[in-house]
């Protein structure tokens, strides 16, 4: 009996729905610096660090603008350009007021350092302030020399940008499965929700 055009794309969905994430995901691996694709492609990338463009001159601007153009235009080889949103990282600055304020041995400051701990706290949990993060990726098809020449022009792509007045690293595991996670699921802020103790008499609170 021959089925129709419904059942055939409802058995489809079925089957993707089996599929375990390390099947679903196109990774086979990630070392050091490297991503290793199921398609035998490698991927190496750099995270750009943002630049506030509104704090220079004209000119300034004019300058790193035609030294990005111009690094750009030097490239052979494809690029990709990837920018995603996500929540602000805010653990290590509420950890660092929280060192403060254990520290601190003026009443005052230990108080405003416990507001400033509680707004801090109160903005990571909403997750309503966003950060960009701009990503510079590219690949070439696994060989005997692939592995050095990703890493070669990565490495020049870095030094490039640096000549235009941009920062950059290049992206290790750690980066990689933060950059993997926020793209499988961006509405999810990158940290964990912490208790604070603010170190101060309770009458204050």
């Amino acid at each position: 009996m021959k089925r129709n055009k419904k059942e055939e794309v409802k058995d489809e969905v079925l089957s993707r729905k089996e599929l375990t994430a390390q099947q679903w995901i196109p990774l086979a691996d990630i070392k050091e610096s490297l991503v290793y694709k199921k398609d035998s492609t490698l991927l190496a990338a750099l995270r750009v660090s943002p630049k506030n463009l509104e704090l220079l001159s004209d000119k300034e601007k004019k300058r790193i603008v035609n030294a990005l153009a111009e690094v750009l235009n030097g490239e052979k080889e494809p690029i990709q350009i990837f920018c995603i949103g996500r929540p602000v990282d805010l653990n290590y600055y509420l950890e660092w007021l929280q060192e403060q304020a254990h520290q601190q041995m003026d009443f005052n400051k230990k108080l405003l350092l416990k507001g400033f701990i509680q707004q801090a706290s109160q903005v990571a949990r909403s997750g309503e302030v966003i950060e960009r993060r701009f990503y510079m990726i590219v690949t070439k098809e696994a060989g005997v020399k692939a592995e050095d020449e990703i890493r070669l022009r990565v490495k020049e792509l870095q030094d490039k940008l640096l000549k235009a007045e941009l920062s950059s690293i290049i992206c290790r595991e750690d980066e990689y499965m933060d950059l993997f996670s926020l793209f499988a699921n961006p509405i999810q802020a990158a940290y964990e929700k912490t208790g604070y103790e603010y170190d101060i008499s309770t009458v204050l609170s």
